[in-house]
């Protein structure tokens, strides 16, 4: 399911999320159950589509997925950069290095996001790009950091 047509948006990376929360909460007030009177799965599917589109790693993905490219593991060219945060995160002992270490890889999240706006008409250069994204992004999810955009 294309959850860029489910909120009338158009299929792209840069959304406009001030529409997407207004044509989320439009739909949600019609079938959810409080209103509809029984559990909806449309509320389900709604909710779904939502915390995709909402989240820039999730949205992403989505984009690739429509426009029907293949979401592959992470480019080779950024596997030396991968091991290196493992090894030097692994290497830190306090908790204060820690923290800004992961401070500095949310930085570096929110910068990718933004490189994938510039790159979403070359669909080849976004996948590779978003591949980085999703290992960054697993990274700090195992340790429970939010890496908004």
């Amino acid at each position: 399911m294309n959850y860029f047509e489910l909120f009338a948006l158009p299929v792209s990376f840069r959304i406009d999320e001030s529409a997407l929360l207004r044509s989320y909460l439009q739909k949600q007030s019609s079938v959810h159950p409080d209103v509809a009177g029984a559990e909806s799965g449309e509320s389900s599917l709604l909710n779904s589509a939502y915390k995709t589109l909402a989240d820039p790693a999730e949205r992403a993905k989505h984009f690739l997925e429509v426009r029907g490219k293949k979401v592959d593991l992470p480019a080779s060219e950024f596997a030396a950069e991968m091991f290196d945060l493992r090894e030097k995160y692994e290497s830190l002992v306090s908790p204060r290095e820690r923290e800004e270490f992961r401070l500095k890889l949310s930085e570096r999240f929110s910068d990718l996001t933004r490189i994938l706006y510039d790159l979403e008409d070359n669909a080849d250069e976004f996948a590779k790009y978003y591949g980085l994204l999703r290992f960054i992004r697993s990274f700090l999810d195992k340790f429970n950091v939010y890496c908004g955009n």
